[in-house]
Parts: C-alpha cells; structure tokens; sequence
C-alpha cells in the first residue's frame, strides 16, 4: 500500500487531506466530526476580531456550483481562544488556525492564537488585489509568530505569480490556493428571488465549477515560489487529489463535497487517492507532486481511434459533434477523417473510455522545468 504520510512545512500529516476554512469546522463539536473522518490536519473557520453575524439565507446549490454568502466564524474570538483552540489540540491532529484579514486584526490575533497553532492561515478573502494590503498581514503575523504562516489567496487576484513572489519575500512559509470566486450571482427565476440574503443577493462560488481554475492557480504559482502550494478548490474525489498534487500542490484541502455530501466525504477522497498510487504503482503521495511541469504540450495528430468493443452506441459523441464527423452506422460508430477537426470533445465525452487519439508531446513551454 503506497504511504499518504506526507510533511508540509515541518509538518508531519498522516495523509494529504484536510478540510478547509468553513461551515464543517465552525466550532468543537463540528472539528471532533471532521476529525473522525481520517484527515491529515485540522483547519478552523476563520477567527477574526469579533463574531461573524452572517446573511441568511447563505448556502445554496445550483447545478454543479455551490454559492455561499457566509462570514467568518460566528463565534468570539474570546471563545476562540479559551474554549475551542485549547481543546482541538486533543484531536491528534496539527491544528491550522484560519485567521482574518487585516494587519491590525492580525496584529490582535496572532499573539492569541500561537499557543494552540502548529500553523496558522491567513485569509486575504476581503483584501482585494492590492499587493500591499496582502503582504502586510503577513509581515505582522511573522513579527508574532514563529509556526508555518500560511496564505490563502483570492483567485481574483490579477497577478498571481507576482502575488506568491510577494507573499514569499514577506515571510509566508506556504500558499493555500485557491478561495472562492466571486462575487457571483444566482437569480431563483421561479420566485424572482436571489439564492443568497447578503445586501446584494451576491455570492462567492465553489464546488466542482471552481477546480479547473484552481488547478491552474496551483500550477503557476508552485512554480513561481520555493515554498509549498496546499491545494483548493473543487475537490470530491481522490483523483481531484491527484490532480491537484500533479499539479504542484504537496497536500489539499476541501469543504464544499462534505457539506453536500458528508464529512464521510473525506474518507472516501483519502481511500481514492490511496487506490490510485497502489494502481499505478506509487510508492507514496509525495511521488507524484509536480509531475505535471515535467510534461510538454500535447497536439493530437490524427482522427479519433474507436474501441468498437468498448463502444456501446450511446451516441453522447455523435450528438456533440459540431462537424458531423461521427455517425452510427449499422453496430459501430464510425469517423469521417474529412470533417473530423480533431477537437478532442469526444473522448471526453465518452463514458466507457472507447475513443482515444494519437498524440506528440512537444517541448515543455515551463521555463522553470527546462532549467
């Protein structure tokens, strides 16, 4: 069995996997809840100056995207301090505390939380994209601490490898990327209602919808640091784990699949990725970290190749060829390599893994990699 054992800044996890800042791990009750779930470390809600009264409603889920409008933690950061933290270093688990947002706040909090913090996350949620605002944080949080600093970025940020070279310099000791996007809107067309009870019925999305931009967000800034990247966004299975360490990211962390689907969740995501590193023969979790900058770009050369066998005519590729180049003829698809634009789409539409491409890797455009 590969070993999930895996070390972020001095930090030594059981498995790659955490919760993220949020709902699931608002207070005592819900952090011993996530805990039993096998995660590698605890993280808190975010802890701030004073207790958080959020819009109600400030959950809602549509489609594939989940909206929320919450706050931070909605309780006092006295209770924080005195009750909650003391406690939740009994899990066994290292325990991050989520911090928020200014550098006054976090020039009350830091020295409050540092006796309960293995390391602790500074939230740039409300920040906006202004360099100076997000690395002062960090500069006060470093004058009070000596545990991992780690930074949560927005990914409304324009310039996010400027942002991690920043954060960096000013004495983050990792990037957790990414939190939600937004603002966002979601109309009830029914009621004529927004989903959300904020002011302006606005939103910050998550849920599957958010991965492939955190992937990328992962990806860019993993190679623009020396510091460790902790992945976010979007994850509800053990290969979005794996997508996410190839990627850069040396551990993940997730909310959004547990609140919909249980903290069981983060059970059945370690026992994923556990089950993909023994299939595909690797030793361990920290294998596969970054093996994506070592690939080049992909260009498919050909038309698509049919597994007839594979193939049960469902017609998901047909109906989604834009250049009428599949078709049903008799018991087998077939490609017309006339109009076929070698787009790609149908093999990632196929359920059954029936269609492939011929391929050529060419050279890697990673500038970092190729050095």
């Amino acid at each position: 069995m590969a070993d999930l054992e895996i070390e972020v800044c001095g930090i030594k996890m059981k498995n790659p996997v955490m919760p993220a800042a949020g709902t699931l791990v608002r207070d005592l009750d819900s952090m011993r809840k996530v805990a039993s779930s096998g995660v590698g470390a605890m993280v808190t809600k975010t802890v701030s100056t004073e207790a958080a009264r959020d819009p109600l409603p400030n959950l809602a889920q549509v489609d594939r995207a989940f909206f929320n409008c919450e706050l931070w933690g909605e309780i006092s950061p006295e209770i924080w301090v005195n009750q909650v933290l003391p406690q939740a270093r009994e899990l066994g688990l290292p325990l991050i505390v989520s911090l928020g947002y200014t550098s006054q706040q976090i020039d009350e909090l830091a020295p409050r939380v540092k006796a309960y913090a293995d390391a602790v996350e500074l939230s740039t949620h409300y920040l906006g994209d202004d360099l100076a605002l997000l690395i002062e944080p960090i500069k006060v949080a470093r004058r009070h601490l000596d545990v991992p600093i780690w930074v949560k970025v927005s990914p409304n940020i324009a310039d996010v490898k400027a942002m991690a070279i920043a954060a960096e310099k000013a004495g983050a000791d990792a990037i957790v990327a990414i939190n939600s996007l937004g603002p966002t809107l979601s109309i009830d067309v029914e009621r004529v209602l927004p989903r959300l009870g904020s002011p302006t019925g606005y939103g910050w999305l998550s849920g599957p919808a958010l991965k492939p931009l955190a992937v990328r967000y992962v990806y860019e800034i993993s190679q623009s640091v020396e510091i460790p990247v902790i992945g976010v966004g979007g994850i509800s299975r053990g290969t979005d784990v794996v997508e996410m360490m190839m990627a850069g990211a040396s551990a993940v962390q997730l909310l959004t699949a547990a609140i919909l689907n249980g903290v069981e969740t983060y059970t059945r995501v370690i026992q994923g990725l556990e089950s993909f590193l023994d299939q595909h023969g690797y030793s361990s979790a920290s294998d596969i970290v970054g093996l994506f900058h070592r690939v080049g770009r992909i260009r498919y050369t050909s038309p698509p190749l049919i597994d007839q066998e594979k193939c049960n005519l469902c017609r998901l590729c047909v109906k989604s060829c834009a250049y009428d180049a599949l078709a049903i003829v008799g018991d087998q698809l077939v490609v017309d390599p006339e109009k076929c634009d070698i787009c790609g789409l149908c093999q990632t539409r196929c359920p059954r893994d029936a269609i492939s491409f011929q391929y050529q890797l060419l050279p890697c455009c990673n500038e970092r990699t190729l050095k």
